[in-house]
């Protein structure tokens, strides 16, 4: 059966655009296609522009653009429980304030989502610059594509290994390319999140991981979690175990991106 329409899902690291299409419905195969940036908004989303006009297309007209925000777009924060937030828009202003003291800037620029949680409970919180999501989301319709989402490849990562996150205490490892985030949860509760340059390329190092998860707890100013969950599809885990940690590989951040494999081989569009 041919499919009725394409999902599309755009994965923006660093250095590179990965986008993978795949038609609906059934579990046809999926087309990847690799483009090199340069780190720039702007070259980021004229690839992204190439790599969706050679990208298959549905009869239908109903094809949809998920994109994934790898950590050199992304800035996150724990925000702490404040009473009488009653409104998503006024959790929103108030991570704003907190964006601003954390990383010594105004927020005014910014989209900021706040993610839910219990009463009581702070609360992670990811900020993209404004316009670069307004650009995104303006390639998305010029394309004719419906934007099914927006998402900071650390909540993509949490999303899809959320079931398999066991106890109230531990830790949450995402390793990128360049870029490792700590997000630490302590009872129940998310309570620090630090992005940090990953010194692992190819495969993660016993020494290295347990030197960065010490650096990411004292700069979040949290204890080193006994329990860390690590996920990652560009980092391959090491066949071992870290003497400070209980460590558990998830796995990719993404059911279209888990393997780094899937994409070494393609051709990268510069």
């Amino acid at each position: 059966m041919s499919p009725l329409w394409i999902e599309h899902s755009a994965w923006l690291t660093r250095h590179e655009v990965l986008l993978a299409s795949q038609g609906r419905p059934g579990n046809a195969a999926v087309k990847r296609q690799r483009g090199a940036i340069d780190n720039n908004a702007d070259t980021a989303v004229m690839r992204l522009q190439q790599l969706l006009a050679d990208a298959p297309r549905g009869p239908l007209k109903l094809d949809a653009l998920q994109l994934i925000l790898g950590g050199a777009w992304v800035r996150y924060a724990v925000v702490p429980w404040q009473e009488g937030l009653l409104k998503d828009r006024d959790w929103n202003n108030y991570a704003g304030l907190v964006f601003g003291r954390q990383f010594a800037t105004s927020a005014e620029s910014w989209r900021i989502s706040v993610a839910p949680a219990s009463y009581g409970k702070p609360r992670l919180a990811a900020a993209v610059d404004q316009g670069f999501y307004q650009t995104l989301a303006e390639l998305a319709r010029s394309q004719k594509l419906r934007l099914s989402g927006l998402m900071p490849v650390l909540t993509s990562a949490i999303n899809r290994h959320h079931a398999k996150l066991k106890g109230r205490d531990f830790g949450f490892l995402l390793l990128e390319g360049e870029h490792a985030t700590c997000a630490f949860r302590r009872e129940s509760a998310w309570r620090g999140v630090v992005t940090l340059p990953n010194p692992m390329r190819d495969e993660a190092e016993p020494y290295a991981l347990a030197a960065l998860v010490r650096d990411a707890a004292m700069l979040a100013g949290q204890e080193l979690p006994e329990q860390l969950y690590i996920a990652s599809s560009e980092v391959r885990m090491f066949s071992g175990e870290v003497a400070d940690f209980d460590v558990q590989w998830l796995g990719g951040i993404h059911t279209r991106f888990a393997n780094r494999s899937d994409w070494e081989q393609g051709e990268v569009r510069r």
